[in-house]
């Protein structure tokens, strides 16, 4: 005699232990909250009435907001391969960043304003590192290669005051330890390990500033302000050693007959000194 069924009872026995639905695909088991393959229940993974996705181990990881930030991601991220900022990932670009900005104020394409503090030991610190590193195989051209490579390109039909390649400041602010050196911009040995040796080392290089035949622009190829107000020396231009090959020096006007420039012949200074119409040397 066969066992009687009960009303409601599922053919064969069944079962209505949501743990030991193992036979049903992804699709079919949405909807009783487990999900196998990750042995967790997927409201606890998706909370998306609560605008959360958070990891097995509860910890909140995707935020969702109807205002700005739409999206927050949390702690540490990890992206693939490539990402693209307001364009598609490029096959040959690490990071594509092309945002559209419209604003009436000042705006910027990537702004960086870390919060960093040196507890103790020691170290460097940097706001952007990088290091420009391929392999150039054989038969290969890479016909130009650099470390930091920009425009700064204006357009349209307003007014623009200055423009700037490179702007750089170096600054103290509430700083009370010992008195350090400050470098506006240093232009570092170049690097040459087991390599064939360049042809030529350039240090800096200034390009025609006035090659437009037709611009009625003043061109200077490198200008220097005055340096004034501090006690120390103040030199314009120092080039050589400790005694230099030319020193220009600054901080205001020489002596009617005397130059601000020093010339080194042998191993000594000297000052241009004007005497009449000829010019004669003096010992710094």
């Amino acid at each position: 005699m066969g066992r009687l069924k009960l009303i409601g009872e599922q053919e064969g026995g069944g079962t209505d232990d949501h743990s030991a639905l193992s036979n049903l695909d992804y699709a079919q088991s949405g909807h009783t909250g487990f999900v196998p393959s990750q042995g967790e229940a997927l409201i606890d993974i998706l909370r998306l009435n609560q605008n959360v996705i958070r990891d097995s181990g509860g910890n909140d990881r995707i935020t969702l907001s109807t205002a700005s930030p739409h999206i927050t991601l949390a702690n540490e991220v990890k992206v693939g391969a490539r990402l693209g900022l307001g364009a598609a990932p490029s096959p040959t670009i690490g990071f594509v960043c092309n945002p559209t900005i419209q604003a009436q104020g000042t705006m910027s394409v990537m702004t960086m304003n870390p919060s960093l503090a040196l507890t103790g030991s020691s170290g460097s610190i940097y706001a952007l590192q990088g290091q420009a590193s391929a392999n150039i195989y054989s038969g290969a051209s890479a016909l130009e290669m650099a470390g930091l490579y920009f425009t700064a390109l204006a357009a349209n039909a307003g007014t623009l005051g200055k423009l700037f390649g490179v702007w750089v400041r170096v600054g103290l602010v509430t700083y009370s330890g010992p008195a350090p050196q400050l470098w506006g911009e240093l232009i570092r040995t170049p690097m040459l390990l087991f390599s064939t040796y360049p042809s030529d080392v350039v240090g800096l290089e200034i390009e025609d500033m006035g090659e437009w035949s037709g611009s009625p622009h003043n061109a200077i190829g490198l200008k220097i302000g005055d340096q004034t107000v501090v006690t120390g020396n103040k030199y314009l231009i120092e080039a050589g050693p400790t005694t230099p090959y030319l020193r220009l020096v600054g901080g205001g006007d020489p002596p009617a007959d005397k130059s601000n420039l020093y010339l080194k012949f042998g191993s000594t200074l000297y000052r241009v000194v004007k005497s009449g119409s000829y010019m004669t040397l003096e010992a710094a």
